[in-house]
C-alpha cells in the first residue's frame, strides 16, 4: 500500500454568474464559453500523474474536470459533499441586490457566526467538506493511489487549506484562482489522523503575452494573489 498521498485541489473555471459576482453555491450552472477555451488550451504539468480523479457533482466542476484532465483514463468519482457553501435565499443574487437586507449586512460582518436564510452555516459547511475529504482519502486507500486530484470550489479548498496547510492561515486569507489550486503532500496515515500536510505547492496557470493559457506553475509555499474584500468580491469567488 502506498504511504505517500498527495491531494491536488483545483477550483472550477469561471462561469457567467461568477463574472457577474452572483452567489452560486449550489446553483448548477455551466462554465463561460471563453473559459472552456482557456481551459482546453491549458497544460497541467502536475508534479506526478494523477491516480484518482474526484469532483463536485455540479456541472461547472465536471466540465473543468473533463477539460483539464482530458487525457486521464482512470476512475472518476463525483461527490455532492465537495459542493460550495449553500447560500439559501441569496443564491443567484449579487451584493447590490442584497446590500439593503439587514440579515445580509449582519452576515457580511460575521460570516463565520451566521448562516444565510435557508442556507448553510460555516460550521456545517466545513463539517461537510471534512466528510468529503475523509471519503476521498478512503477511496485513495482502496485504490492504492499516491496522487488524487479533486475539482471543487473555492470555499471547500479554503476549508482544507485552513485546516491542513503547513502554515496556519484563516479561511479568508487563502486566495484560489479559477482553474488553479494547491497540491498538499502528506502520507495516508497523516490524512487519516487529520494532521497538517508536509508541504504545499500552488498550482497556477501562466498566461502568454497574447493571453492564451499555456502552462501551470507550481510555486512551493508562496501566495501569488492578494486577499480581496468580502462584500464586493465574495460572490465571484464561490
Amino acid at each position: 500500500m502506498a504511504d505517500s498521498l498527495a491531494i491536488t485541489l483545483i477550483r472550477h473555471g469561471m462561469t457567467p454568474e461568477n463574472q457577474a459576482r452572483r452567489y452560486i453555491g449550489h446553483t448548477d450552472v455551466p462554465l463561460a464559453e471563453q473559459e472552456k477555451t482557456r481551459l482546453l488550451q491549458a497544460d497541467l504539468p502536475l508534479f506526478k500523474p494523477v491516480d484518482l480523479l474526484v469532483s463536485s457533482d455540479l456541472l461547472r466542476c465536471k466540465q473543468t474536470r473533463e477539460l483539464l484532465f482530458r487525457n486521464y483514463g482512470g476512475g472518476k468519482y463525483e461527490m455532492a459533499q465537495w459542493r460550495e457553501m449553500h447560500f439559501g435565499d441569496w443564491e443567484g443574487k449579487t451584493f447590490l441586490e442584497l446590500k439593503e437586507i439587514k440579515e445580509y449586512r449582519q452576515w457580511l460582518s460575521s460570516p463565520l457566526a451566521m448562516a444565510p436564510p435557508n442556507g448553510e452555516s460555516y460550521q456545517a459547511f466545513c463539517q461537510r467538506v471534512e466528510e468529503a475529504l475523509e471519503q476521498t482519502v478512503l477511496l485513495a486507500e482502496q485504490a492504492n493511489a499516491e496522487h488524487v486530484a479533486v475539482v471543487t470550489h473555492g470555499g471547500p479548498i479554503r476549508c482544507i487549506l485552513e485546516r491542513y496547510a503547513p502554515q496556519e492561515r484563516p479561511f479568508w486569507e487563502w486566495t484560489v484562482p479559477f482553474g488553479g489550486g494547491f497540491t498538499l503532500q502528506s502520507t495516508l496515515e497523516r490524512w487519516k489522523e487529520k494532521k497538517r500536510c508536509i508541504s504545499l505547492s500552488e498550482v497556477l496557470f501562466k498566461e502568454s503575452e497574447n493571453g492564451r493559457a499555456l502552462t501551470t506553475e507550481l510555486k512551493n509555499g508562496k501566495m501569488l494573489f492578494g486577499v480581496t474584500d468580502m462584500s464586493g468580491n465574495m460572490a465571484s469567488r464561490m
